[in-house]
């Protein structure tokens, strides 16, 4: 996009179309009525689920359906577009060139917010750590409250007038954001995903790394190296600081992680104690990883350690991500329906099976696995089927890639099972399961095949594992 964009203010006395009548387009429909700024929408899709409701409660503004056209986009000089359309088009780009302003709903925010602002974004863990640094500010006493790609809507964020804004943003925020100033920022990691948008990982990377535009304290994980030499050259040309986390293996004489994961299993600031993992309700070293990078994102408000301590020690978590659901028999089934690409899944196995080198008959997860892949390469996550995993479950129309991969990778065919359904591939994943083994529910892709969304998912792969519970107890 235009460099220019990031010099245009938003003039609430202009025109805009909002594209996009889901939550996004809605928030910010409701956010320009108040502002007295004249609006209309567009959408693609002829009948939205919401165009009933939006006619009753904009009963006077134009809704535009059906397929985009530059003969009516032309007429407005403001365009706010919902994070699912990619502005990468033709339609888009001629637009602009044509002086019209493009932005999303984070880069509005942008331009009204006055407070401090904090910003994550990764393929894996950004919701466990927005949810667990506006925890740990809360219980330290500020006013902080978090949202955008999670939860609150960025313009309802500003309804609330709270000290302290935490954002969620994904890829397709980024993508038309331009002038978000924040005290701390970070890109946790980054794996495939979204790869039927990007034209490879390093389009994607780049997207995620304008997180780091503007901001005080750029937050990152050494051993994410492209990204991390990117901004080491970034320092030569731009003022902000770098705050390092990670394990101890990234670290060098020349190069210290200031929040650090020893080999002993402890949390530490500048080599001092903060806290062992086994006091934290998080399990996987990916999420260890995860309440270092809140404290380093954290770290430029100097807030009490001991609170921060104790908030950590009672965050229990997200739902879908990594979520113990029940013991059944002696065989712990996990909820990871979150675990929408490889990145996220990998991190889940390594969570919970650290040996490489354990014989197959003494591994202990179970993996139900399956979806829509979006694009992705599943060559890493085959490897460490092959290396980790008893047996492995797979539904969904991607299912047959990831089988392959793992198969080339090495593992026997024998070690798979595919199922049509989640009734089915619990109950195989159980008569599979010995005491002491874990049921782990990673789909490393997309729901959209089966469900309307990776909630949906999780609460059918849950419902289906507590039935399976109360049929064993009736039965004894």
């Amino acid at each position: 996009m235009d460099k220019n964009t990031a010099n245009k203010l938003f003039d609430f006395s202009i025109a805009t179309l909002i594209v996009g009548m889901g939550g996004t387009g809605l928030s910010c429909a409701r956010y320009l009525r108040k502002r007295n700024c004249p609006f209309a929408f567009a959408d693609t899709r002829q009948a939205p689920s919401a165009l009933e409701s939006l006619k009753k409660e904009f009963k006077t503004n134009r809704i535009i359906t059906g397929e985009f056209s530059h003969e009516v986009f032309k007429d407005y000089k403001q365009i706010i577009v919902s994070p699912g359309i990619s502005v990468c088009s033709e339609l888009f780009t001629s637009l602009q060139a044509q002086g019209c302003l493009i932005i999303g709903d984070i880069e509005l925010f942008a331009q009204l917010v006055e407070e401090p602002v904090i910003a994550i974004t990764g393929s894996n863990g950004k919701s466990t750590v927005t949810t667990l640094v506006e925890k740990i500010a809360q219980d330290c006493g500020i006013k902080a409250i978090a949202g955008g790609n999670l939860g609150i809507p960025a313009l309802d964020l500003l309804e609330t007038q709270s000290d302290l804004y935490i954002l969620e943003l994904s890829s397709f925020q980024l993508e038309t954001t331009y002038s978000l100033k924040t005290i701390a920022a970070t890109v946790l990691n980054i794996s495939e995903d979204h790869m039927d948008r990007y034209t490879d990982l390093d389009d994607y990377r780049q997207v995620k790394e304008r997180i780091y535009n503007n901001t005080e304290n750029a937050i990152i994980n050494p051993q994410e190296q492209i990204t991390f030499e990117r901004l080491k050259q970034r320092l030569d040309t731009e003022e902000f600081s770098m705050i390092l986390f990670g394990e101890a293996l990234s670290s060098t004489q020349e190069l210290k992680c200031e929040y650090e994961l020893s080999d002993a299993n402890v949390l530490t600031q500048t080599n001092k104690k903060i806290l062992q993992t086994k006091e934290i309700k998080l399990k996987g070293k990916y999420n260890y990883l995860n309440v270092l990078a809140a404290l380093a994102l954290l770290k430029p408000l100097q807030l009490d350690l001991e609170q921060q301590i104790q908030a950590i020690k009672s965050y229990s978590g997200l739902p879908h991500r990594c979520e113990w659901v029940d013991s059944v028999n002696g065989v712990d089934f996990y909820n990871d329906s979150k675990g929408t690409n490889t990145g996220s899944t990998i991190a889940a196995i390594d969570g919970f099976e650290e040996n490489d080198n354990l014989e197959h008959d003494k591994r202990s997860v179970i993996l139900i696995a399956g979806g829509v892949g979006k694009g992705a390469d599943f060559k890493e996550l085959g490897e460490l089927i092959e290396k980790k995993i008893k047996f492995t479950i797979l539904m969904g129309v991607d299912s047959i890639q990831i089988k392959a991969s793992a198969l080339n990778a090495g593992a026997k065919n024998d070690e798979f099972y595919m199922v049509e359904s989640m009734q089915d591939a619990v109950l195989t994943a159980k008569q599979l399961a010995k005491s002491g083994d874990v049921i782990l529910f990673s789909p490393a892709c997309a729901s959209f095949d089966l469900y309307q969304n990776y909630m949906k998912r999780g609460d059918d792969f849950k419902e289906k594992v507590l039935a399976l519970k109360d049929e064993l107890k009736n039965v004894s």
